[in-house]
């Protein structure tokens, strides 16, 4: 019996998966863990548990995790709000925003991040490969900002507000770091996020996304670029003829 295209290795390969090989039949290996990388700017330093505000941080850094919907290569990820609370339930006010990946200039500065206007924000510095079009996973915090609340504290909860439904600039991942100064760096926190709200809540058990308005709405993640994808279709096709 023909083995099935899906289990053939040179199918794998093109793929980039591993091959496995045992007593059976060929299959895909997904056990290695995702890579971490630091976002521009912050050295690995003592690299210690998962990222979770509530344990207590100064520094909270926010990185897109996937690509944006829109079909230029370069292009900026737009965030227009993001407001922290304490383990009080109070708001966090004395806040500074800064980026170690760029902005795209005059008006669209990390500060507009946090002015309390949703009508203003931050936009990234139109990195190539940000966009799905053309999407590399080495671009997992290729834009990011950085939000110092000037001492260590608790946070209990995270609002985060991109431009809403169909926006292009908007991602449907992100990684939160936290660290306590520009060397010390944790294992970032991964969550999915609203193209336009996404209330986040905190405590010592972790992180958890309470709501999104409007509802989760993938975009792209895969680390498999255009290019790539065309050489895998023609090797779809003309695999079996080239090998047989």
């Amino acid at each position: 019996m023909a083995q099935p295209i899906l289990r053939r290795p040179w199918f794998l390969a093109a793929l980039g998966l591993p091959i496995v090989r045992g007593d059976g039949e060929l299959f895909l290996s997904s056990t290695s863990p995702e890579p971490v990388l630091a976002p521009a700017g912050i050295g690995p330093g003592n690299v210690t548990v998962d990222c979770n505000p509530y344990d207590g941080t100064r520094y909270l850094t926010f990185g897109n995790g996937n690509g944006i919907t829109s079909g230029e290569c370069k292009a900026s990820w737009d965030l227009h709000e993001i407001q922290l609370w304490d383990e009080r339930g109070e708001r966090i006010t004395d806040l500074t925003a800064s980026t170690a990946t760029g902005d795209g200039g005059s008006g669209y500065t990390p500060d507009l991040a946090i002015d309390g206007n949703s009508a203003t924000f931050f936009a990234g510095d139109h990195d190539i490969g940000m966009s799905c079009h053309c999407w590399e996973s080495s671009k997992k915090d290729a834009q990011s900002i950085t939000i110092d609340m000037g001492s260590t504290k608790k946070v209990s909860k995270i609002m985060l507000l991109q431009g809403g439904a169909g926006n292009e600039w908007a991602v449907s991942k992100i990684r939160i770091h936290c660290s306590s100064g520009s060397s010390l760096q944790n294992y970032p926190l991964p969550l999915d996020i609203s193209f336009g709200q996404t209330d986040i809540e905190c405590n010592a058990g972790g992180c958890v996304v309470a709501g999104m308005d409007p509802a989760y709405y993938h975009t792209c993640d895969s680390a498999i670029s255009i290019a790539s994808s065309l050489y895998l279709i023609s090797m779809i096709l003309l695999g079996p003829a080239l090998l047989s």
